[in-house]
């Protein structure tokens, strides 16, 4: 006894300390500052040609976020009317704007991403953005091309007497291109919905009743601007190039999110958990009283809170808004004020992992919570659990760090856009030894505890009781045969009970039926009288079968109970007494219900006395 204690002992000790040596091995860090990383190179854009691109449809939403920010979508079509291909036009921006820029993207009509980048070429007031075709315009051919930009700071904001909170905007009504145009073009701002006085300083604009939408289309001036054409960065269409609107917001606000830290864990045994810092502040005139998130439909376990605990003004319905309350148990957002919370919630592993052996692959957009409001700073960490190397990643990160048996991917980015994403596809392979390491460490200290309290308990207890083993007779041949003759009469209750419907039905001649009734009858009868005995061996032999015997008694008075009143309320049916034939069947349909789960007890419980005859 004494030397398997001690290889117990030896064993326990050797698994310790490779786990304290492999623990202070993956304890140092390792940085890996701005990886080899290519950038797309410069493709050199210029205008040849630009006299002979015509634009002949411009569609153009302009959606005004309630957080100061403003989003273009722009659906240009582009027609090359050179004698070559093209391979990349130009949209401008005004020069005024280029510091407020926040994002922009251009994409295909079928949602593919094109390279869109900031030439830095400015022509007179303009800064020019290059988008390049994924595949050469050729002549005579058009194309579409979508171009979102975000900016902060155009709208201008003011306590107006009330007080009421005056937000105003000035700028181009259409986007500003180097080409020239048809004259099919249209513009429609959305406002919030909290938006009121909604007014212009034009009146060729039309807006929708019950809607904050403002709509500009040149077909309601066609007839004043008597060119073909409409000149490069709408030069012929002076003083319709502008547009001052005006409204009245009081729940509007300037929030931005000064720092958001988020961190994606990820582990191989099937946890995906996203935890956010977010640091919001108000630069704007008035309280802000509440605010929302988008959160991923699937998210579940979602949890919010700050330095005081739970955030109980917290409500997300089931498309993922998530909508936080300060006024609930925390108080609204003064001017120049900020307020620090945690969202933390877990997404379902299986949608984003796919596993190859031990392989795992990721896809997923780090972006994973979407705001309204502008993000200035943001810090994604992804931290794999068990990860022994990253195979292959789609998008660089900015630094890896490897601690603790962790590898952890940090992306960087500023004046995140709500418009903006950021998918990842990253392969990486699981560390065997530290995924299984752990579970046998857990394995190892709950034995020692449990055989720590076992000896424990033996040296303390230094009498042993021996305990007699008992070996209970049961008496088998009459288990057998009360267990025979109980089924018997059950298959002779069920040929009486097929019998009955059958001559219900007219199946069966009444005769006949009669026949099988006294004769089957008259055999329950013998069999009960041939059970006595076998049932009072059974029920004498311990408590156990007694009381499975009794509760045998007790379902043979319930079928019987059942039988009296299914056969009553057949009889009310045919006297008349019931009030429709759809009580009468509803009723008899749950007599027979009850019956058969009776039946089923019974068979049940006989059942478990055949058990022991194994």
């Amino acid at each position: 006894m004494l030397k398997r204690k001690n290889i117990l002992f030896v064993f326990t000790v050797i698994l310790l300390i490779t786990a304290i040596f492999s623990f202070i091995s993956n304890s140092s860090e390792i940085n890996y500052i701005n990886q080899n990383s290519t950038e797309n190179p410069k493709l050199s854009p210029n205008l040849e040609g630009a006299e002979n691109i015509l634009i002949t449809n411009i569609s153009r939403a302009v959606n005004i976020s309630q957080y100061d920010l403003m989003h273009f979508r722009d659906e240009i079509i582009f027609k090359n009317l050179n004698s070559n291909p093209i391979t990349s036009v130009f949209i401008a921006i005004p020069k005024e704007y280029s510091d407020y820029l926040v994002f922009l993207e251009g994409t295909g009509i079928g949602g593919n991403t094109l390279l869109t980048e900031r030439s830095y070429m400015v022509m007179d007031a303009y800064e020019m953005i290059a988008i390049y075709f994924d595949s050469p315009l050729l002549p005579h051919q058009s194309k579409t091309i979508i171009f979102s930009q975000t900016f902060r700071n155009l709208l201008y904001t003011q306590i107006e007497p009330g007080p009421r909170q005056g937000v105003y905007f000035t700028g181009y009504i259409f986007p500003l291109l180097p080409y020239k145009s048809g004259k099919n073009m249209r513009a429609v701002f959305d406002f919030p919905d909290s938006a009121q006085e909604l007014k212009t300083n034009d009146e060729w604009h039309s807006i929708v009743p019950g809607y904050q939408l403002v709509i500009y289309d040149l077909e309601y001036i066609e007839s004043e601007l008597g060119d073909n054409y409409i000149e490069p960065f709408l030069e012929n269409l002076n003083n319709y190039r502008y547009t001052s609107i005006s409204l009245i917001d009081n729940s509007y606000a300037r929030l931005e999110a000064k720092e958001i830290i988020r961190e994606i864990f990820i582990s191989p045994w099937g946890i995906l958990r996203v935890k956010e810092d977010f640091l919001l502040k108000n630069d704007g005139l008035i309280d802000v009283k509440a605010y929302s998130l988008k959160l991923l439909k699937s998210a579940r376990n979602v949890y919010i809170s700050d330095d005081l605990g739970e955030i109980l003004g917290a409500t997300i319905d089931t498309s993922g808004i998530l909508t936080i309350d300060l006024e609930e148990n925390r108080v609204t957002m003064a001017p120049n004020s900020t307020f620090k919370f945690t969202v933390e919630y877990y997404l379902p592993f299986e949608k984003f992992c796919s596993l190859n052996w031990f392989q795992e692959s990721i896809k997923i957009d780090i972006l994973t919570t979407k705001y309204d409001f502008l993000g200035r700073e943001q810090t994604v960490k992804i931290v794999i659990d068990g990860c022994y190397k990253i195979d292959d990643i789609t998008d660089p990160p900015d630094a890896i760090k490897n601690s603790k048996g962790k590898t952890i991917l940090i992306y960087r980015s500023n004046y995140v856009s709500p418009l903006e994403n950021k998918l990842i596809q990253f392969t990486f392979t699981i560390d065997l030894f530290d995924m299984l390491l752990r579970p046998i460490i857990f394995i190892i200290v709950i034995s020692s505890i449990a055989s720590f309290y076992v000896l424990l308990i033996k040296t303390r207890k230094r009498e042993y009781d021996s305990a007699a083993i008992k070996k209970e007779f049961i008496p088998i041949d009459e288990i057998r045969e009360f267990c025979s003759l109980y089924e018997e009469k059950n298959a002779i209750a069920l040929e009486i009970r097929q019998a009955e419907e059958d001559a219900k039905r007219k199946k069966m001649a009444k005769k006949k039926y009669q026949s099988i009734l006294n004769k089957n009858t008259k055999k329950i009868e013998e069999i009960q009288k041939e059970i006595i005995p076998f049932k009072k061996v059974v029920m004498e032999t311990n408590e156990t079968f007694n009381n499975i015997v009794k509760k045998l008694d007790v379902l043979e008075a319930e079928r019987i109970s059942v039988k009296d009143g299914l056969n009553l309320l057949e009889t009310r049916y045919k006297r008349g007494r019931l009030p429709s034939r759809a009580a009468y069947l509803k009723l008899s349909d749950d007599f027979k219900k009850r019956r058969k789960k009776i039946d089923r007890n019974i068979n049940k419980f006989i059942q478990q006395l055949r058990s022991y005859l194994i």
